[in-house]
């Protein structure tokens, strides 16, 4: 493949292409100094001086210099969910520029390539895979083969509807709270069916795959990063979601 790289590319385009490479970091779940490392260098490897990044929760930024010339540009990158298979394809485009294998053109193709296919599996899948999940929790928590199987339908189903309001963008307290309300209500409604002796594993168990572990995790990274803001807002996040599970699960325990 011929590289293109060995060409001086415009400021512009250098910065175009390295908001480029940060706005599919921070849209898949990466913290704030993995976005602004995966920018900078990016940056660095076509041909930048420098590259000083801003990185915010719904807001990316970066200037780039090189021999006097400046440019400055922002990008809105609202959170779409964790996908590190995307970061990580990401991550291998910054690889493969820094060893010079790729030039520009290369670099903006395989970018706008991982933003057409994002890499994830299929709904229905990854439902059932979430069910199978939530029941091999309730099988740590000691429930019986009824527990269990109540617990991977009803977690199931939830899982189901969380897909289906997160691609119609509501908000995280509105799919959490949902979610949380019908996986609780099918699972209560067919342990009675089943009579299982152990309904508080299925119960405990129905909502685990609601839990915000990237959120979290993130926001401590980035505290520990002194990104003390971004951190702030990532728990804060974490945080609103906890408080949709609990309000949904409060909402079909009084139901049951």
């Amino acid at each position: 493949m011929e590289n293109d790289q060995t060409q001086v590319l415009p400021v512009q385009e250098i910065m175009d292409l390295a908001l480029m490479a940060g706005l599919y970091s921070h849209q898949s779940g990466g913290d704030t100094n993995r976005t602004s490392g995966i920018i900078r260098r990016m940056a660095l490897a076509l041909g930048a001086a420098r590259a000083d990044t801003v990185i915010s929760s719904i807001n990316i930024g970066v200037t780039v210099e090189r021999n006097g010339q400046r440019e400055t540009g922002f990008r809105k990158a609202p959170h779409m969910g964790a996908n590190f298979t995307m970061l990580t394809a990401v991550a291998q485009v910054v690889e493969a520029v820094e060893a010079g294998r790729i030039g520009a053109a290369e670099v903006r193709r395989q970018l706008e390539e991982i933003a057409q296919h994002p890499h994830f599996y299929p709904r229905w899948l990854i439902a059932a895979t979430v069910g199978l999940s939530c029941g091999g929790f309730a099988a740590l928590f000691g429930g019986d083969v009824a527990a269990i199987a109540c617990t991977t339908l009803g977690s199931g189903v939830g899982m189901a509807l969380r897909l289906f309001l997160h691609k119609r963008h509501y908000v995280p307290f509105m799919f959490a709270l949902a979610s949380s309300f019908t996986a609780m209500m099918v699972t209560g409604l067919l342990l009675k069916l089943a009579h299982s002796q152990t309904p508080d594993a299925a119960m405990a168990a129905s909502v685990l795959f609601l839990i915000p572990g990237v959120p979290f995790i993130n926001g401590a990274a980035d505290l520990f990063g002194t990104n003390y803001l971004n951190g702030m807002v990532r728990i804060m996040m974490g945080i609103i979601f906890v408080i949709g599970i609990a309000a949904g699960v409060s909402l079909a325990l009084r139901i049951l």
